[in-house]
């Protein structure tokens, strides 16, 4: 009778079927149907697992809340998920029947019970993955639903999840990484009682199952396969025993399980190689163990583990690779020759080829016994496993070699795997490293054509300004000399000619005599003026100055000066705080190598935000109690000789930083102000300039309430 068909001494679905339908049992029909669904689909009749499901959809609101719900979502998906092979799928009805099914079991299952539905959950992404071709993520998930289904103890699914795993890489052409995999489910399933179902996997994967079905390689007591046995109970009692090797030979098949879960449950690399060191160094019964694998074309070491008479064990991975040729812990003639043939060798004091007789290796430690076991995925070469034993002679039986043999091929999947996902992560770190510089590139590049567009623009503006102002300032002068003249002529005409009527009056009109009084300060006012405009045509200059390509020395102070002298109107008072005070206190610099204009904009950044801070404490302050505190700002300057460095203080006294934001406020793209306010690019800038560009640091000290200072450290000319 086939195993889908619920039919036995106590049971006979025909009869219970008709039962629950007349009783209109809804619960019973749904329970009955989805134990349908579960066996169809394990038994690979996905037709009429698609008929069940529809059946178990019709009676899922006798079964809301209950443990056989997700049970439905679970196998529903597993079945139309076996139905697709095409990369059209995520167009299909059945891919939306799964999405719509994940959802459920994520949202109400998953979520609140991850211990007994992660897994589930997994198992279906590797399998929509699978489905559409996208086979790293798959390989990750099936691992992952491997994972989580033993560490949870749900042996029937872990065994569900290896054989899903196995028929992907089977459908892939990698036979190797299947027959590791369908072990696997062949040991749960056999764990898990269901004798029919291992049969089926003899049946359909006798080429995977062969290590188990060769009884020559490695007999079970009795001499029978597991499912021929018909008490799946010996199996996980079972060892492996022959009457000539002995009881030290016997090895506990249990533990084979163990060992090659472990092995498959693993993916980061550095764990990957630890754990494998442990498991085929209790397997072989060796006292030292090295893991050589190949790079580059290269063998190197990568980890090397010991145990002693004391039943200590040391697992020691390299943090670098050693070159095998360079480690002296492996005889280089045994690595050579099972490099070039790919086939075990096994090795013990009394066997030694005289081929080896020169090998420095077995004169200065001569060992016992030794095997060494070539990794290869298909007939890839990946490595070479290197086990030996100092204290017996034929210490690797054959029985060992066996196990070991198929604990490597699960080994050299994990292997692969591992380093797939090593080299996914290599590549994701440096994707995001290079968006991070690509991002920070865009910003420089956008900064610098901000940054020469305006020093261009008021390199316009002051050569418009400078030739009429030289005109204006040059003929003030003249006209200065000329109304001067004037006036003496006018004094000694009316000296020699006393004005009549007509001119009386006339002068009276114009107030001749406040005119001749007032008309000598017009004109000094004048030339202040035209002095005044002067000044901000050239600090314009100086703040928009283009950097060369090469650095150029200059005078800090200048370019200080001229940041203050445009922003000038943002220091002056308004409606509701009074006017910015500036406090100097420059010392003796000497000229400073650098980029000018780059180091203007780091001023002008760094004061700006002095200016914000204060307009945004004003909005909360009344005039009177800003003017009990007045708002300042603070430049020092001074050479420091002990750094040999010359150092520039910005320092305010408003509401000062928290230490949170104090070691964010030069992240890229970090801003306290509203949006619209700020880019969070200033500062970030500001420290490339200074660090990058000068050689120098910029550092900033804040206290809450106190008030924050900005210092700038630059070498000044003539040192290193």
């Amino acid at each position: 009778m086939h195993p889908s068909i619920l039919s036995g001494e106590t049971f006979q679905e025909t009869e219970i079927l008709a039962q629950l339908l007349e009783a209109q049992d809804f619960y019973g029909l749904y329970v009955f149907y989805i134990y349908k669904l579960m066996l169809c689909y394990l038994f690979g009749e996905i037709e009429s697992a698609q008929n069940q499901a529809v059946e178990v959809k019709r009676y899922l609101i006798a079964a809301p809340g209950i443990v056989v719900e997700p049970a439905f979502y679970f196998y529903d998906s597993l079945t139309a998920l076996a139905a697709l092979d095409s990369l059209s799928a995520e167009t299909s009805e059945l891919f939306q029947r799964v999405e719509q099914n994940q959802t459920q079991l994520q949202q109400h299952w998953a979520k609140y019970a991850p211990m007994n539905h992660q897994h589930k959950v997994d198992l279906i992404e590797a399998e929509k993955y699978r489905v559409l071709g996208q086979k790293l993520e798959a390989i990750e998930l099936y691992d992952k639903a491997i994972a989580g289904a033993k560490e949870n103890e749900y042996i029937q699914e872990e065994a569900l999840a290896n054989e899903l795993a196995a028929k992907f890489y089977l459908e892939w052409g990698k036979e190797k990484f299947a027959q590791a995999y369908m072990i696997d489910a062949y040991y749960c399933y056999s764990h898990w009682g269901t004798q029919a179902k291992i049969k089926d996997l003899e049946q359909r994967y006798p080429q995977l199952l062969a290590p188990i079905l060769e009884k020559q390689k490695i007999s079970l007591n009795p001499f029978k396969t597991i499912a021929s046995s018909g008490n799946t109970d010996s199996y996980t009692q079972a060892t492996i025993n022959s009457n000539t090797t002995g009881v030290s030979d016997a090895l506990d098949f249990t533990s084979i399980i163990k060992a090659s879960q472990a092995l498959s449950s693993e993916i980061e690399l550095n764990q990957l190689i630890s754990q494998l060191m442990q498991v085929m160094m209790e397997n072989a019964g060796a006292t030292k163990g090295v893991l050589i694998l190949s790079q580059a074309s290269q063998l190197t070491v990568q980890a090397i583990s010991t145990h002693n008479s004391n039943d200590n064990e040391t697992i020691y991975c390299t943090e670098k690779s050693v070159p095998v040729e360079k480690s002296l812990v492996v005889p280089l003639s045994v690595i050579n020759l099972v490099k070039r043939r790919l086939e075990p060798l096994n090795l013990d004091e009394v066997s030694f080829p005289t081929q080896f007789a020169s090998d420095d290796y077995f004169m200065q430690h001569q060992p016992q016994s030794l095997l060494c076991l070539p990794l290869c995925s298909r007939r890839d070469f990946l490595g070479i496993l290197y086990l030996e034993n100092n204290l017996a002679t034929g210490a690797f039986t054959e029985q060992r070699v066996e196990v070991l043999k198929l604990l490597c091929s699960q080994a050299a999947i994990s292997l692969e795997n591992a380093q797939l996902y090593q080299k996914s992560q290599d590549y994701a770190q440096q994707l995001e490293q290079s968006l991070k510089e690509l991002q920070e590139a865009q910003v420089q590049l956008v900064q610098s054509e901000k940054m020469s567009a305006l020093g261009q623009m008021m390199s316009g503006i002051t050569h418009e300004i400078n030739n009429p102002l030289g005109f204006v300032s040059g003929n003030i002068s003249q006209v200065e000399e000329a109304i001067q003249d004037v006036l003496e002529h006018l004094e000694i005409y009316q000296q020699n000619h006393p004005p009549g009527e007509t001119v009386t009056t006339h002068a009276e009109e114009i107030e001749l005599e406040y005119v001749l009084e007032d008309l000598p300060e017009m004109i000094g006012s004048m030339k202040t003026g035209v002095n005044r405009i002067a000044e901000i045509s050239k600090s314009m200059r100086i703040f928009s100055r283009c950097d060369q390509e090469q650095k150029v020395t200059f005078d800090l102070h200048e370019g200080i000066d001229s940041t203050l002298l445009i922003l000038k109107h943002r220091l002056k008072g308004n409606e509701f705080r009074p006017e910015i005070n500036i406090i100097k206190d420059y010392g003796d610099l000497p000229q400073i190598l650098g980029f000018p204009g780059q180091l203007n904009q780091v001023f002008m950044n760094i004061i700006a935000n002095a200016i914000d801070v204060f307009d945004e404490m004003s909005e909360a302050r009344s005039m009177t109690e800003i003017k009990q505190n007045p708002y300042k700002i603070m430049l020092t300057t001074k050479l420091d000789s002990v750094t040999k460095m010359v150092k520039i203080s910005i320092q305010d006294n408003g509401c000062g930083m928290s230490e949170k934001v104090k070691n964010r406020i030069f992240n890229h793209l970090f801003t306290t102000k509203a949006v619209g306010k700020g880019t969070g690019l200033g500062l970030s800038i500001a420290r490339q300039i200074v660090e990058d560009k000068h050689d120098g640091k910029l550092s900033c000290y804040s206290q809450l309430g106190k008030g924050t200072e900005f210092v700038i450290e630059l070498r000044y000319l003539g040192e290193p």
